[in-house]
């Protein structure tokens, strides 16, 4: 029960998190990313004395696995912040949702677990053409041209958390998710302040709307968001936790339309479809094709 509820909350969180990107950073793209994660590392510390029991390792072996959790907040998020400001916030969710392909990908290449058969490699097409049919209309390929950086961006970013996903769950041997968490804002809070040092002192003026777009990232978006994903990283298998993307696209599409005013056309809805397909087909096309051999020889017998 309490990894079902955690499954959920973490679909709610990731559900919200884009369009609140988005928002945070539409005064300073950095400064969201940046007030996301100092505020994590604040509330963090509270936590760790009064609710964990276990003393924070420095053992090469945990700092290994710290680093593979800063790779996914550090290496994800920032290149996610910036890829925001280029595109609706529904758009970023369709390319985070490949995080089951590329979480596979890495798998297949790490942990040997993995076989990239037929369906698979059909869903990782499928699911690109799905992209393709959002993006490329609004691709001109000029040098300048904002959208294609934006989706080379978020692509990276999709990227190093899938990697880091695969390396978390490798590496791990017990270690808390608070701690996992702490190292991971702690380190990712360190090199923001060395690109910014003045942020120490200095804090820039934000809008109502990224004020506590950035306040809800800081608290559930990274600190109850990645404790909860750890939670259940540890408990059900790294590739089947990729499955929460299958849904948070959707959600993530309509609540832009809703709130933000973002276009849902039928391309769009058409593209989308296509991704949660292509991902349908990555995870479940050997079991479909099991199951519906089964049916056609049950009913030759």
């Amino acid at each position: 029960m309490k990894v079902a509820l955690a499954y959920f909350a973490v679909i709610l969180i990731w559900a919200t998190t884009p369009l609140a990107i988005q928002w945070s950073g539409h005064d300073n793209w950095f400064v969201g990313v940046a007030g996301r994660i100092l505020i994590s590392a604040i509330l963090i510390i509270p936590i760790l004395i009064w609710m964990t029991r276990v003393r924070f390792s420095f053992h090469w072996r945990d700092i290994k696995i710290y680093l593979a959790a800063t790779l996914g907040m550090l290496g994800g998020m920032t290149p996610m912040y910036y890829a925001a400001q280029t595109m609706p916030s529904g758009w970023i969710s369709l390319i985070f949702g490949l995080t089951p392909i590329l979480t596979g990908v890495f798998a297949f290449i790490l942990l040997k677990n993995l076989q990239l058969t037929l369906s698979k490699y059909i869903g990782i097409l499928v699911s690109f053409a799905g992209l393709s049919i959002i993006f490329i209309p609004k691709l001109n390929f000029a040098p300048d041209q904002q959208l294609l950086l934006g989706m080379s961006l978020a692509v990276l970013g999709a990227s190093s958390h899938s990697l880091s996903t695969v390396l978390v769950k490798k590496l791990n041997h017990g270690v808390p998710n608070t701690h996992i968490v702490a190292a991971a804002v702690w380190l990712t809070s360190f090199v923001y302040l060395l690109i910014h040092p003045q942020y120490l002192y200095q804090l820039p003026q934000l809008s109502e709307k990224s004020f506590w777009a950035i306040t809800y990232l800081g608290v559930f978006g990274s600190l109850v968001g990645f404790i909860l994903y750890y939670y259940v990283l540890k408990r059900i298998d790294a590739i089947r936790l990729g499955l929460i993307t299958l849904i948070t696209p959707i959600m993530a599409l309509f609540l832009g339309y809703l709130l933000n005013n973002e276009p849902l056309n039928s391309r769009i809805l058409t593209g989308a479809g296509l991704v949660i397909f292509g991902l349908i087909l990555f995870e479940f096309g050997h079991r479909i094709s099991k199951e519906n051999l089964k049916l056609l020889t049950s009913r030759t017998l």
